[in-house]
C-alpha cells in the first residue's frame, strides 16, 4: 500500500500542474512494473488472502483514471457496481482517493527496490546456468551491501525458488547457485513441474479454479516413489480431491 499512496499523491500533484501526460505515465509505471510485474508475482499463491488490498488497488485506480479515460473507467464501474463492488452511483460521483501519508514508506520502497534487482540478477543466473524456475536450489549466494530483512528476505527466497540464502557483503550486487540438486529437491521439482502440466490441461479443458478433479498420473515405480511424497501438495496446487499414481508398461 506504500506505492499505492505515493503513486496517489503523485498524480493528484502532476493533476493539479496540468501535466497530463505525465499523469498516464505514473499510472502505467505503477500497474505495470508495481502491480503486474511485481506484486501479482508475489501474492499469486495467496490473491484469496489479500483481496481487500487487490480491490484498493483497483478501485483507487479507476479513480485515478477517470478524468482521463471517462467512458472506460465507468463502464468498469458500473459491472462493479452491479456486483456490488462499489455503492456510488458514478465513478465521476465518487471521491478522490485519500492519500494515507502514514502509509508511505520510502525506506521499504528502497528497500523492495533492492529485492526487485537481486530478484532479476538471480532470475538472470538461472537462465545462464540452464536450470528453469520450478526445480527448487538448495542456496543463493548473494552479494550486496547488506543483510536485508527476514520478511524481505523470504520475497526473494519464493521468486528465486531456494531453500537458503548466503549473504555475502559486497559493493557489488550478484547472485550465485548451489547447483547440487538432492533426492529431496529432485522430487519437489517433478511434483513442481507435474502440477504445472495438469493445471495447463485443467485451463485447456475449461476448468474454474474451484473445480474439483480426480486425477491419475501414469508412472513407472521409480518415479512414484520419487514424488509420494508431494502427494498432497500436488492435490492442493490441482484441486484434486483424489491421487491415483498407476503403473505403465516400460519398454
Amino acid at each position: 500500500l506504500s506505492r499505492l499512496n505515493s503513486t496517489i499523491k503523485e498524480v493528484t500533484e502532476l493533476y493539479n500542474s496540468y501535466r497530463y501526460p505525465e499523469v498516464i505515465q505514473a499510472i502505467e509505471k505503477f500497474l505495470v512494473e508495481d502491480v503486474s510485474k511485481t506484486y501479482i508475482k508475489i501474492i499469486r499463491e495467496r490473491s484469496d488472502e489479500v483481496y481487500d488490498v487487490l480491490n484498493e488497488i483497483r478501485i483507487s485506480t479507476l479513480k485515478l483514471l477517470a478524468a482521463v479515460i471517462p467512458f472506460m473507467t465507468e463502464k468498469i464501474w458500473q459491472e462493479l457496481r452491479e456486483k456490488k463492488i462499489v455503492k456510488e452511483e458514478s465513478v465521476h460521483l465518487s471521491n478522490w482517493p485519500k492519500i494515507e501519508e502514514k502509509k508511505i514508506d520510502k525506506k521499504l520502497e528502497q528497500e523492495f527496490w533492492y529485492v526487485l534487482r537481486i530478484i532479476e540478477m538471480g532470475l538472470a543466473e538461472r537462465d545462464k546456468i540452464h536450470i528453469g524456475l520450478r526445480w527448487p536450489l538448495a542456496r543463493a549466494i548473494i552479494g550486496h551491501y547488506k543483510k536485508l530483512e527476514k520478511e524481505l528476505e523470504k520475497i526473494i527466497l519464493s521468486q528465486l525458488n531456494v531453500k537458503k540464502i548466503i549473504w555475502k557483503i559486497s559493493k557489488e550486487t550478484k547472485v550465485e547457485y548451489d547447483t547440487k540438486l538432492t533426492p529431496e529437491l529432485e522430487a519437489e521439482g517433478y511434483a513442481r513441474e507435474m502440477s504445472r502440466q495438469v493445471q495447463a490441461f485443467r485451463k485447456k479443458l475449461g476448468l474454474r479454479k474451484e473445480s474439483e478433479i480426480e486425477l491419475f498420473i501414469f508412472s513407472d515405480e521409480e518415479l512414484k516413489k520419487i514424488i509420494e511424497k508431494w502427494k498432497g501438495f500436488i492435490m492442493k496446487r490441482t484441486n484434486s480431491k483424489r491421487l491415483e499414481f498407476l503403473s505403465k508398461n516400460v519398454t
